[in-house]
């Protein structure tokens, strides 16, 4: 038995590192994006101040883009282990908001503009990611809390669907200010947005 558990404890522990190198590749990637253009990027910079070697890199990423994608691995943590214990108390409306207030200031000031105009593209597929335990499931619990109290009312739509309506709108607002190269205040855009789109569902 002692075998075993040393075993399992070991797996952990390299399971534990190569997450750590994992996150480390992601953190070093967007350091250097915060210095120039993600075109002048190559991946031997990301390699050589990250302090591993290019092969390394591809037994975590296949190309470089997929190492900003990892942004959506930590978006979902974040919200799963940050947020969602914030939206324990008040009403569905006043959870509702708050979610999309931590939304848009992950957007600015977590994730920065540069890192999200670069997010925001037609050929990014985690979009329509289903990770379990991540930012949409923390809205869909929100959205659920608010039709079992009868303060949202579905008409007619899944609570998925109502999480896609309300996440695809505010998405839009965020694109909106990635186009506007972050001119104004995000929170403050989004917050009127969000009232606008609750009126669809409050009872």
């Amino acid at each position: 038995m002692e075998g075993v558990f040393a075993l399992a404890k070991k797996q952990t522990n390299r399971q534990l590192r190569s997450e750590h190198t994992k996150l480390n590749l992601f953190n070093t990637a967007v350091g250097l994006l915060a210095e120039k253009p993600f075109e002048q990027i190559t991946i031997r910079d990301i390699v050589a101040r990250a302090g591993v070697s290019i092969g390394t890199f591809y037994n975590y990423y296949n190309t470089k883009m997929d190492v900003f994608y990892q942004a959506y691995n930590v978006a979902d943590r974040y919200f799963a282990d940050t947020v969602a214990p914030q939206l324990k108390t008040g009403t569905a409306t006043e959870r509702i908001m708050l979610f999309f207030d931590y939304y848009a200031r992950y957007s600015s000031e977590i994730s920065g503009l540069k890192l999200t105009r670069l997010l925001y593209s037609v050929d990014n597929p985690h979009f329509m990611r289903n990770s379990p335990n991540g930012m949409i499931d923390t809205l869909i619990d929100v959205l659920e809390y608010g039709l079992s109290t009868g303060e949202l009312i579905s008409h007619g739509d899944t609570v998925r669907e109502m999480a896609d309506y309300f996440m695809i709108s505010i998405r839009g607002v965020v694109y909106h200010w990635c186009t506007a190269n972050g001119s104004y205040d995000l929170n403050s855009v989004v917050a009127r947005f969000t009232k606008r789109l609750l009126c669809a569902y409050l009872a």
